[in-house]
This record gives structure tokens, C-alpha cells and sequence, in this order.
């Protein structure tokens, strides 16, 4: 009778990291796309804020750096979020490859950014209102 190896592998177990490896994979895209509207937003309102400069006048309460202000907070916000989640995804990977592979909490990035989105939205409005 043929003896087992010293550490037998279980094939449940490591098609479930497989499973965990693609599903940090899809949130890593996730971020990615998340990231890329948020890039692309700013980018759009800074544009536009150009385009209407461009107006010569026409558009009397048009404050431009208001535009460039806010163009540029949604695409450091894109950047930092595309950061995180490469953060996040090279952590997980690390520990699914752990041989003693346990699910631990990670920290809440979605949260921390969707404030950040919220911070950025309020000051918008504040300025918007304001002046």
C-alpha cells in the first residue's frame, strides 16, 4: 500500500485559493475601474473649466481654478485608490500563498476612499454655494 506523503495536499484546499487568488484579482480590476472613472472625471472637469476660459467672456461667473481644483482632487483621489488596491491585492496574495492560510481582516480602503469622495464632494458644494 502505497504511504502518504508527509504534508498530503488537499485538493479542496487549494482550489479554494485559487478562488481567493482570482477573487483578489477582481477586486484589484475593480479598483482599476473605479480608479480610471475617477482619473477620467477630473480630467473632463478640468477640461471643461479650460473650454470655458477658452469662451472669452462669456461665461462671467466662471471662477477657473474652481475647475482645476477640483479636476485635480478627483484624479489624485483615482491615483490613490488605484495605489490602495495594489496595496490590498499584494497583501492577500502574500498570504494565500502562507501555507497556514487563514482569513484575517484586512483594512476597510473602500470606506477610507468613499469618505475621501465624500470630503472632496462637500467641498465642492461649499465652494459651489459660496462663492
Amino acid at each position: 500500500m502505497p504511504e502518504a506523503p508527509p504534508n498530503p495536499t488537499s485538493l479542496v484546499n487549494e482550489l479554494a485559493r485559487e478562488r481567493n487568488r482570482e477573487a483578489a484579482d477582481r477586486t484589484l480590476l475593480a479598483w482599476i475601474r473605479t480608479s480610471l472613472a475617477m482619473i477620467s472625471l477630473g480630467f473632463a472637469i478640468e477640461r471643461m473649466g479650460q473650454f470655458a476660459m477658452a469662451m472669452d467672456g462669456r461665461l462671467a461667473p466662471f471662477v477657473p481654478w474652481k475647475s482645476r481644483a477640483f479636476g485635480a482632487a478627483l484624479i489624485t483621489l483615482g491615483i490613490a485608490a488605484t495605489l490602495a488596491g495594489m496595496w490590498e491585492h499584494r497583501s492577500v496574495l502574500a498570504s494565500i500563498k502562507n501555507i497556514d492560510y487563514r482569513y484575517n481582516d484586512r483594512p476597510v480602503i473602500a470606506r477610507w476612499m468613499g469618505l475621501s469622495l465624500i470630503l472632496v464632494g462637500l467641498a465642492a458644494l461649499a465652494i459651489v454655494l459660496v462663492m
